[in-house]
Order: structure tokens, then C-alpha cells, then sequence
């Protein structure tokens, strides 16, 4: 793993800087006299000098004067040195060239001479004793005496290094170089009831929060793995952001989120790649390109590499602290570029950045500004703190005016605490009696962070009971919010405003903005079919082989509301003057309009024929698969065929590939969520409303519901299970029409969900009431894992209701998926993500051979890894991710050292990849296996899941990787497939696949 970044001085030293060993030369204030050298050592009275020659006071001269001569443009190249020399009549300039961020080789017996800065705002001088400072320039050598003062006026827009060959060293410690004076009694990892940030959080004279106190939060939260106390660091720092700057609580959220807006949103990506890294770091720290190779080597994180080449930078002049709030704008202004020059003017920004950070905070400017930080808080985590914190803060610290369901008390609180203290004393005094855990500190060097885990709920009080159940609804709300309308900027606003009692009501589904996808069960077999439904009433629709999408329609002059400026496409009706908005996104809520124009047509006549109806269309969201089809037959082509039409700027006179929509669900109808509908209920007024329509129009698409059966007999099922196979589509979806209840068996689950191994952080159930909104909810939180085939439940029966309202993020038992694949004798189809992989052996060698590859454990937020493959690739592929993987240290995709994100147990593969894409993998067997790590705590097992015989059958564009197939299936799976009796049979099995993988 990584190297985790040195932590602050007592969790916290953005509050208590460490005091600073570095001399520091103060802002001169009066004009400084410049000096030549004029010969050789000379004799004075303080010893031996060397005799100089005034020339009299040194200023900047920004006028660009000589750039507009040179016809060159007025960007930012420096600010001309100029030495103005009285001469009779008036003054004489002496122009002796640009102030230049470039390094002298350093002698071998000193140390490489840092780079100081000089910033745009004026702050006042050092108190410490003045230093000199040799600029390097043209001929002739000046040297500046910083005690005549010189008065350097630096350019507002421009930033201007000086270098200074005094040595320096740099603190590793965020915010005890620039940041401002603070002051805390309690770092963030207090517990959550001790911690109070009125009372132990000061920004001192800043009433922003400072960028300084994020890194630092940033840093105690790298150097851990536990989710727990990822949360825990996180819920603290949002609840200081919320009660002393709540209007800088949106930028933060962003900045933890490696986002700066929504993914669907245009302007949300920074696009900074290492051309413009490397130059910025290069003029920042005066690293040279040869020393940064040789940290790209060393380290490959662009963050680390940053902050080692600024590790010598001095700063003459503390620059005015960067604050979040800013920084975000910043981040906001370089996605927002576009056209000539934009590299420049990045870099200009980057650089901006840069000069302003010192410490830990370069190393994490530079993460955020790659989208990487390598802190493994995903955004389960992020929904889950920053519902708690707004449990224990509100700004101002307002607490609710009516009784909330939510809301923390103060009494409660305060009770709360006492508990924390009692169970901290209790930990303290164990430590203490162990001594263990004193030297596994001492040997580290640091302070460890500390191991988190829910106490159980037999040990638990009637009050901690209460305020347990007070958290579990505010995070199920939250995210039950966030499936339905995933946007940060919306939900910060409406829980600042109304707090979380009326965040459901502030912010619910919309035109405009997608929701994320429901998702259906893996079913094994048609008989598996009764086996979870028995005789309850569904219907079977084709499973197409398209792409999924997600139409939203508005009718009227406007757009909606809470949709960015320029989104979506207007489409006009010549003949009735009728106006639509129309917006299309894909399954992982990419905006893909631009793609399909040829839906435009389309959706003007369904408005057409709908005003002749009783029921007009004002606005509506539609679910729906849009698939390639041959515009003289009608047959289905395949996905492929869909995948060449281009992703952007698609005209309609250009489209070779007709297609299809072929609608199966409605989740929003004339101002109206029909999301808490019975299928049954949805399907109908789909089904009314949305008939078939056919374009005149040729280059129009063609408008259809998807094939169903909605006769239950097995035969007939079958029948058209076949049918859907030959029409080439993948098989078919059954979908419960009705609520209802079904005998369940909690196979090998706890007292809360899955129970940790191997000494993992127990999981929290976060549902309520019946929400399924636990991290797991997507993979079937709601719904029992399936009986095996050798009958082994060990657990206990149950009933269990199985809604039929349309549950966004989730994977429900009241969907199911029957796939030709998983009736094949070669096994399942699996999903998963590549996240390493080794320099092949003979004919591969130079390429990369096997692949680890990973399913996505929704428990952690990690990437496990299930097996290796080798099987199924050309070499045509093998060359491509040969060159899309490529090991050079600027490739953002990979590293040497595996991504936070990533669990890989013993395995040591040659590179490591950003998890970035999904790989579609047809095995044949499932196995327990002591090697990969995959769904252990889901199966409560010292083993992960792996699968015998891989083969790679084509890379799932259509599917981001939070998609891919989860822990939580793997190990459905594995007992579906019935586990072997006895540790015997495991361990053939085990052996079989390590012979396998041999």
C-alpha cells in the first residue's frame, strides 16, 4: 500500500502550528539600494566583505512594454527588475531583465537553493532577524540587502519567485507555514459527543473556513483504513463547517468528493493532466525536470510528488491563506475554460494554487486538482457524515423549533458524552494494563489512529439505543434523498435551510436531474423464479441488449427548474409552435442528449397525440432501453453496433445506426412521483399513455414498449424465455406487480447485516422503518440472501415484504434478472473491475498478462479482488491496454502502490490501475479461496469468493464501476451455487483454483 503522509502534530496541527526553525527574511517596505560587485575581498570594520558600488533603488516595472515591442502577448511572463539611478537632470533606468523561477546547480556540499515567494496581498513583516537574498539575474550580479529595505511592488496579477540560498526546511505539518493563527482543545477524532465546535474550533481572525483545516482533516483520515473513523473525522469536520461557516459547507463537501459539481452536469470536469502538473510544480518549487522524474519514480502519486518537490521552498512573504470556499472557486474557473491557450491558463491557476499551499496542503491541492485523494471515503460515507453531523449541528446552532425525529438534544448530547468518556477511560485503562499498543506507537513514530467499533446492541443503553435510531433515520433519508436527486449543490442547500426534517420534501425527484437506476436480483434458474415469488402475480419483459436510458421531458417556453444553464435540448414543433425540453441520461447518469438528437422528432409526436387525449403531457421521466435496429426489418442489432455512433455532437442528417426506445417503466408524470406506485399501477399508465408511435420521418426513432408475458405458467415463461433469445436479446426481467410478503431465511447474518472478519469494522444496519438504506442496500439490503442447493440456511425464517414501488439505487428480490449466461453450464457473468495486473510470460511478454481483477464491496467502498484473467483477450486488446496502462509515472491511471480504494490481500502484482472501467467475465465456477479477500465478511468466512476458469467476454461501457457486480452478489452467488460440505470440500476447491491460477 501507499505510504500514508506524515499526520499532523496532535491530529491538529493546523490549529497548534509546531514552531518553525527557518529564518525568515521580512517584506522589505522603502526602497532598497541595489549593488554591483566591484573586485575582490576587502577590509572593513566587521571584517572580511567585498566592496560594492551603489546604483541606486531597485523597483518592478509591469508595464510590458517590451513584450507589446516584441509582439508578444501580455500573458504571465514576469515582471521586468529595474535598477533607477539618479543622473543629473532626473533619473536614469537601468532595465536589467525579467525576475526568472529557474535554480543555480547547487554545489555538491550544499543543499539545492529553494525558491521563496513574494504574493499579491502584503502582510506584515517577519519579526525574526533579516537574511540576504541573492536574485539570480542577468549580468551584471546584484545583490539586495534586505536591511536597506527595498520596496518590491509585485504586480496584482502576477506572482514573482525569488530564490534564496539560504537553507530551509519544510514543515510536513498543513497550515503551520501559511496557514492562520487557530486554535482547538480537540483534534476531529474526538468522540462524536465530546466534540463540540464552537467550543473547540477557532479560525482566529479568518471567518472562512481555511484550506489548511481540510488538509489536515484530509491527512488523519489517509492514515487509516477503518471506515469508522473515516466517518467519524468527517461527521466532525462538516459539523464545524456547518456551525462557524455554513456558507463554505458546499465547497467542502466538493472537495472531499473528488467532484467539483454533478457528474451529469457540463464544466464539472478540471481536465489537468501532467503537462500541466509538471509545469506548475517546476516554476513553484524550482525543482528541475530531471528531480522531478526522479520523484515521479520514487513516489508516482502526483500529490506526493508535489509535495516533495516543495519540501525546499521557503517562503520570504506568508501568503495569504488559501480558504475552501476559494480554492473551490478556483477549481470552478479552471473546468469552466475552454479554447486557445486554455494549458496557460491553467497552469496560471494551478500555479496560483500552488504559491498559496505549503505543507500538507500541496500534497492535497494536487490530489483534488487530479480528481484523486486517495482517502478512501467514498460517497456512502461522505451521505452518512454529513447526515449525522446535521443530527448534532445546525448553523448558528439553532436547534429545531418542533420535536424532530432527527435531532440530537442538547441533553441528549451531553449524556452522550459522558458515555464517550466512560468507554474512553475504559479503552485507556485496557491499553494502559496491554502495553502493547504504546510500542506499536513508539516503533511507528507516530500516533496510530485509533481502531472504531460499534458497541453491540445487547451492551447499549436505553438512551444510546434512541440516538442510534435518531442517526439510522437521518442517514436512510439522506440517502434515500440523494438515490432520487444526486446532487450535492440541492441537498447542502435544503439541509441548511430546513434541516433534515424537511429535506424530503425540499428535494425530491425532478425533470432535469436523473435518479439512479433500480436494479434487478440474479436469478440462476426459471424454477428460481417460484422458488422467491411462488404464485404471486409478474410479468416478464425482454431484456434487451441496448443501452439503458433515462428520458426526461418538459413541455413549455422555460427549462426546469434546478437544471444547469445550456443542458438539455430544445425541440421545436413547426406547425403548432410547441416547445420541449428533452434531456437523456445513461445508467451511470452520464448526459448523453448530444448522442441521440433523433429522439427529438419522436417526443414532439407522443406531445402531439397526447393533447387530443384526456390526459395532456406537461413533463414526465421515463425509464427505457434504446437499442440498435434495422430501419427495413425491425430486428434487433446488437450492442455493439450501437456503441459506434458517436458520444457528442451527432447530427441528424449523419446517423448510420437507427434505433429503438423501447419504454418499460414511468416514474414521473405531470408534476407527480409515481416512484412509491405498485408496478402494476406504473406499468398501466405507461402503457396507456405511451403507445407505440412510429415517425414518418425515417431518421426519427422508432417509439415502442418492451416485449412482455404477462402469463405466470412456467411453460408459457419459457416459451418466451426462448423467444427472447432468438429476437438476440439476453434474456429477461420478471417483475413483481403487487406488494408482497415472502417466507425469508437470514442465512449466516448477525444481529446488524454482515458481520465483520478478520477484524473489519462491524457494519452499522443504517435501515429504518423498512428503508432498506444500509451501504449495502444496493445489493439486496432488503432481501434475503437465497437459500443454497444443499438446503443449508443456517438461520432463521422470517416473513419479509417485497415492495413493488420503484426503489432508485437498489438491487430488490422483487426484480429478477434471467440471463442466458446464467443457465449456461460454463457459469455466471460477472462485472468486475481491473484493478492490476503483471508483465506476461513468453508470447505476452511486454504486455500485461494476467489481469486482477475486483467487485465492488458496498460495505467499504473498496474494490476486493475475486481472480485473475487471462483468457479471452486478443492481442489487439492486449495492445491497447498495453497503452492505455502504461507505467510511465504521469499516467493518472497508474501507479506502483495500490489506490486506497483497492483490497487485494497478499497479492503483489507488477502495476496497479485506477479503478475506471468494467470488464464483462464469464467463469466457470465459484470457489472459496484463502488468496482474494473478495465477500469474506459477507459470507462471515477467513475465505473470499473466487471464480474457477475466468474468461473475458467484452468491457461494459454502459456501466460505471459502482455498478460492477458487488461483494454482496458474489456471495449469493457462491451459495446459490451450494457451498461443499465440510472444510474438505472448500479446500479442494481452494487447491483447484490455485492450481488453476498456476
Amino acid at each position: 500500500m501507499a505510504k500514508s503522509p506524515a499526520k499532523p502534530q496532535n491530529l491538529d496541527s493546523f490549529f497548534k502550528p509546531p514552531p518553525s526553525n527557518k529564518r525568515t527574511a521580512p517584506l522589505p517596505s522603502t526602497p532598497s539600494k541595489a549593488r554591483k560587485t566591484i573586485g575582490g575581498d576587502v577590509k572593513d570594520g566587521k571584517g572580511k566583505g567585498r566592496a560594492v558600488q551603489d546604483l541606486g533603488k531597485v523597483v518592478l516595472d509591469d508595464s510590458d512594454e517590451d513584450e507589446r515591442m516584441n509582439g508578444q502577448d501580455e500573458e504571465d511572463d514576469g515582471d521586468d527588475l529595474v535598477i533607477v539611478e539618479p543622473d543629473g537632470a532626473g533619473e536614469k533606468q537601468i532595465r536589467l531583465g525579467k525576475v526568472k523561477e529557474e535554480v543555480d546547480e547547487p554545489k555538491p556540499a550544499k543543499p539545492p537553493p529553494p525558491v521563496a515567494s513574494i504574493f499579491q496581498k502584503r502582510t506584515p513583516a517577519s519579526p525574526k532577524s533579516p537574511a540576504k537574498v541573492n536574485t539570480l539575474l542577468s549580468s551584471p550580479k546584484v545583490e539586495v540587502d534586505a536591511d536597506t529595505k527595498p520596496d518590491i511592488k509585485p504586480s496584482p496579477t502576477k506572482n514573482i519567485a525569488i530564490f534564496d540560498t539560504a537553507a530551509a526546511s519544510s514543515s510536513t505539518a498543513a497550515g503551520s507555514e501559511a496557514g492562520p493563527s487557530s486554535s482547538t482543545s480537540k483534534p476531529l477524532d474526538t468522540p462524536l459527543f465530546t466534540f463540540s465546535p464552537t467550543q473547540d474550533v477557532s479560525f482566529g481572525s479568518h471567518t472562512r473556513v481555511p484550506f489548511s483545516f481540510l488538509s489536515d482533516a484530509l491527512v488523519l483520515i489517509s492514515s487509516t483504513k477503518s471506515r469508522l473513523f473515516i466517518q467519524l473525522v468527517l461527521t466532525n469536520l462538516l459539523r464545524t463547517v456547518i456551525e462557524l461557516d455554513p456558507e463554505s459547507l458546499l465547497s467542502v463537501v466538493y472537495l472531499c468528493s473528488n467532484r467539483i459539481g454533478p457528474s451529469y452536469e457540463k464544466d464539472t470536469e478540471l481536465g489537468i493532466g501532467w503537462q500541466v502538473l509538471s509545469k506548475a510544480i517546476k516554476e513553484t518549487s524550482g525543482a528541475t525536470a530531471q528531480k522531478l522524474k526522479q520523484l515521479s519514480n520514487k513516489h508516482g502519486d502526483p500529490g506526493d510528488i508535489a509535495f516533495e518537490a516543495s519540501k525546499s521552498v521557503r517562503l520570504l512573504v506568508k501568503p495569504t491563506p488559501l480558504e475552501c470556499h476559494g480554492v473551490y472557486k478556483i477549481l470552478t474557473q479552471i473546468a469552466k475554460l475552454k479554447g486557445t491557450g486554455v494549458l496557460n491558463q491553467k497552469t496560471s491557476l494551478v500555479k496560483k494554487l500552488l504559491l498559496s499551499s505549503s505543507g500538507e496542503q500541496v500534497r492535497y491541492i494536487v490530489r483534488i486538482l487530479v480528481s484523486n485523494l486517495r482517502i478512501g471515503a467514498v460517497r456512502l460515507t461522505l451521505l452518512t457524515a454529513l447526515a449525522r453531523a446535521f443530527c448534532l449541528s445546525r448553523p448558528g446552532r439553532k436547534e429545531p423549533s418542533e420535536e424532530s425525529e432527527y435531532w440530537i438534544t442538547a441533553k441528549e448530547r451531553k449524556e452522550m458524552a459522558k458515555v464517550d468518556r466512560e468507554e474512553e477511560e475504559k479503552a485507556s485503562a485496557k491499553k494502559a494494563k496491554g502495553g502493547k499498543g504504546k510500542a506499536k506507537e513508539e516503533e511507528g513514530g507516530g500516533k496510530a489512529a485509533p481502531k472504531i467499533k460499534n458497541k453491540p446492541k445487547a451492551q447499549k443503553g436505553q438512551l444510546e439505543l434512541e440516538v442510534d435510531e435518531k442517526l439510522k433515520r437521518a442517514e436512510a433519508c439522506v440517502r434515500r434523498v440523494w438515490a432520487r436527486h444526486p446532487n450535492f449543490g440541492h441537498l447542502v442547500e435544503a439541509l441548511l435551510e430546513g434541516g433534515l426534517e424537511e429535506l424530503e420534501e425540499r428535494v425530491g425527484l425532478s425533470v432535469g436531474v436523473p435518479l439512479e437506476p433500480m436494479l434487478g436480483s440474479i436469478t440462476r434458474s426459471l424454477d428460481d423464479i417460484y422458488t422467491r415469488l411462488g404464485s404471486r402475480p409478474f410479468v416478464s419483459e425482454a431484456k434487451l441488449d441496448g443501452q439503458r436510458g433515462q428520458i426526461h421531458v418538459w413541455v413549455g417556453d422555460s427549462r426546469p427548474g434546478g437544471v444547469a444553464e445550456g443542458s438539455g435540448k430544445w425541440f421545436v414543433d413547426e406547425e403548432s409552435g410547441r416547445r420541449a425540453w428533452v434531456r437523456m441520461f445513461s445508467r451511470h447518469l452520464e448526459d448523453m442528449t448530444e448522442k441521440y438528437p433523433d429522439i427529438g422528432g419522436t417526443i414532439l409526436g407522443i406531445l402531439a397525440r397526447a393533447e387530443m387525449s384526456e390526459t395532456p403531457l406537461r413533463n414526465f421521466v421515463i425509464d427505457c432501453e434504446v437499442v440498435a435496429i434495422d430501419p427495413k426489418t425491425g430486428a434487433f442489432k446488437t450492442f455493439q453496433e450501437l456503441s459506434y455512433r458517436s458520444k457528442k455532437d451527432v447530427e441528424l442528417g449523419d446517423i448510420k445506426v437507427r434505433v429503438g426506445i423501447y419504454c418499460f417503466d414511468l416514474m414521473f408524470l405531470n408534476d407527480e412521483s409515481l416512484l412509491s406506485r405498485p408496478f402494476r399501477s406504473r406499468r398501466d399508465t405507461l402503457r396507456s399513455l405511451f403507445p407505440p408511435l412510429q415517425p414518418t420521418d425515417p431518421r426519427f426513432a422508432k417509439w415502442e414498449l418492451i416485449p412482455c408475458c404477462t402469463d405466470n405458467d412456467p411453460e408459457k415463461v419459457r416459451e418466451f424465455f426462448e423467444e427472447t433469445l432468438k429476437m438476440k436479446a439476453e434474456g429477461i426481467m420478471v417483475k413483481l406487480l403487487d406488494e408482497a410478503e415472502v417466507e425469508v431465511t437470514d442465512a449466516g447474518e448477525g444481529e446488524n447485516g454482515a458481520s465483520g472478519a478478520d477484524g473489519q469494522d462491524e457494519e452499522i444496519d443504517y435501515a429504518s422503518g423498512g428503508e432498506a438504506s444500509s451501504s449495502r442496500s444496493r445489493s439486496s439490503s432488503n432481501s434475503p440472501r437465497p437459500q443454497p442447493k444443499n438446503g443449508k440456511t443456517g438461520g432463521k425464517s422470517r416473513r419479509k415484504v417485497l415492495p413493488a414501488s420503484y426503489e432508485p439505487d437498489k438491487r430488490a428480490d422483487s426484480w429478477l434478472k434471467v440471463k442466458k449466461d446464467y443457465l449456461d453450464e460454463v457459469g455466471d457473468s460477472l462485472d468486475l473491475v481491473p484493478i492490476a495486473a503483471w508483465w506476461g510470460q513468453g508470447r505476452k511478454a511486454g504486455w500485461w498478462s494476467p489481469f486482477l481483477l475486483a467487485c465492488y464491496d458496498e460495505e467499504t467502498g473498496a474494490y476486493t479482488a475475486v481472480t485473475k484473467c487471462l483468457s479471452g483477450f486478443t492481442d489487439a486488446f492486449y495492445k491497447e491496454m498495453r497503452e492505455k496502462y502504461n507505467p510511465e509515472p504521469e499516467n493518472p491511471l497508474t501507479s506502483k502502490t495500490p489506490w486506497p480504494e483497492v483490497e487485494a490481500g497478499s497479492l503483489s502484482p507488477d502495476i496497479w490501475f485506477k479503478p475506471s472501467e468494467v470488464w464483462e467475465i464469464r467463469g466457470a465456477d465459484f470457489t472459496l479461496s484463502p488468496v482474494y479477500p473478495a465477500a469474506r465478511s459477507q459470507l462471515g468466512n477467513e475465505r473470499g469468493v473466487s471464480i474457477r476458469f475466468p474468461r473475458f467476454i467484452k468491457i461494459r461501457e454502459d456501466k460505471g464501476i459502482e455498478q460492477a457486480t458487488s461483494a454482496e452478489q458474489l456471495a449469493q452467488l457462491y451459495e446459490m451455487q451450494g457451498a461443499p460440505a465440510g472444510d474438505g470440500g472448500a479446500s479442494k476447491r481452494v487447491q483447484g483454483d490455485e492450481a488453476d491460477e498456476a
